[in-house]
């Protein structure tokens, strides 16, 4: 005979937990390769408009100032769009967890982030590999005295041309002598330091002798193209201090890009990964 009032004890079912991978690498790449191809596309369209705005005469195009705003601005517009279209993708085609609402968050920001990581390593090693390195100082300023822009010659030439100016004179003879000359000149302007009394009192000498000129009217001409030397150097070193400084400006606007591109790339992962959760659920 049963008790009626006995009843079967209830019996609890324990849920089954999530045993697979806690990242879905193939979402993570599949948004880091859509990032970067969206930001080399969106990189060469801001160079296009960016040559585009540029001109090579003096008043003409937009200012120096000008272009280096609208970089900025692009860079970070760039870091946003390509961070945002990654992370939706990651967080979209990523494997569905059964796990707690706030463990998918924390999952899917994830997913973002490390969409966002892949993407500025890969487009970084790139960079890196196609420009190679540089150096500025002395190796910058050396740079400035012997290059010449478009139908100008350089600064070392023309002081050179101003201290074997003869028309007299045999143009093979002056050929071999502005060679040496040159060197001379493009040194000096580096490191004026090196320059000692014995090389000035040499060029003085060769400047009178190739030239068939009074040591008096020599030694104006090297005086002057001291002076000159000075001035190259001076513009030279501001050139390479206004470079510096973009440079730093441009890598701090770089890294709060890359800054905003990771928090909307972990953003853009969690609405695509609850997108993909609740179309999954109404089709259920």
């Amino acid at each position: 005979m049963t008790d009626a009032s006995i009843t079967a004890p209830a019996t609890t079912t324990t849920p089954a937990r999530w045993t697979g991978p806690a990242i879905n690498w193939s979402a993570v790449f599949a948004g880091a390769f859509a990032a970067g191809g969206l930001t080399i596309i969106l990189v060469i369209l801001g160079a296009a408009f960016g040559f585009g705005a540029m001109s090579p005469f003096a008043g003409d195009g937009l200012s120096a100032t000008t272009i280096s705003v609208v970089t900025i601005v692009w860079l970070i517009f760039t870091q946003i769009f390509a961070s945002i279209a990654g992370g939706y993708i990651a967080g979209r085609t990523r494997l569905r967890w059964s796990i707690h609402a706030d463990e998918v968050f924390f999952r899917d920001s994830v997913h973002g982030f490390l969409t966002w990581a892949v993407a500025s390593a890969f487009m970084f090693a790139a960079a890196a590999i196609a420009a190679g390195g540089g150096a500025l100082g002395a190796t910058a300023v050396t740079a400035a005295a012997v290059q010449a822009e478009d139908g100008v010659p350089a600064p070392s030439t023309i002081i050179t041309d101003r201290l074997y100016r003869a028309p007299g004179a045999d143009p093979e003879t002056l050929a071999t002598a502005r060679q040496e000359a040159d060197r001379f000149v493009v040194r000096a302007i580096a490191d004026p330091e090196s320059v000692t009394a014995e090389d000035r009192a040499w060029l003085v000498e060769d400047v009178a002798e190739r030239t068939a000129i009074g040591v008096n009217e020599a030694e104006a001409r090297v005086q002057d193209a001291f002076a000159r030397m000075d001035t190259v150097r001076a513009e030279a070193r501001e050139e390479v201090d206004n470079a510096r400084a973009a440079s730093a400006t441009l890598a701090i606007a770089t890294a709060l890009a890359m800054l905003i591109g990771a928090f909307v790339a972990s953003a853009a992962a969690v609405f695509g990964g609850r997108e993909r959760d609740g179309l999954e659920d109404r089709l259920v």
